[in-house]
């Protein structure tokens, strides 16, 4: 088994873990996990978005625009359906996130300020600010 040093998304701790090998699972857990619980930063939650390599998440957030709350099931490295030309913004200065959304079959975008729960690799993460 090859392990390698990793750094907690909430509190920055180094540790060994088993690496990432395909067709395996593997598990990072922070040895201070119960300290934080099923508590994640803004920050540390995009950060595990972003490191997702292409994984299914589910995510709740506040829409900017009616302010309800929204819950999707999403994606990030899909690159099927571009169509082509360049963005008339960029989406990382508007704190938003491009994800894939296959119920609806589009590309939706998520406001990173607004992020209250987040499930991946079958956890659930409070998101605190």
């Amino acid at each position: 088994m090859k392990t390698e040093e990793f750094y907690c998304w909430n509190c920055g701790t180094q540790f060994e873990a088993e690496a990432y090998q395909p067709g395996k699972s593997w598990t990072r857990v922070c040895p201070n996990e119960a300290q934080h619980g099923n508590r994640l930063t803004m920050d540390a939650a995009v950060r595990l978005i972003k490191k997702s390599m292409g994984r299914f998440f589910t995510i709740a957030f506040t829409k900017r625009s009616t302010g309800e709350r929204r819950v999707m099931t999403c994606r990030l490295g899909v690159h099927k359906h571009l169509k082509g030309g360049k963005k008339a913004y960029d989406p990382e200065k508007l704190g938003l996130m491009i994800v894939w959304e296959p119920k609806s079959a589009e590309y939706r975008s998520i406001p990173t300020d607004a992020i209250t729960e987040l499930r991946f690799a079958g956890r659930k993460y409070q998101v605190v600010k």
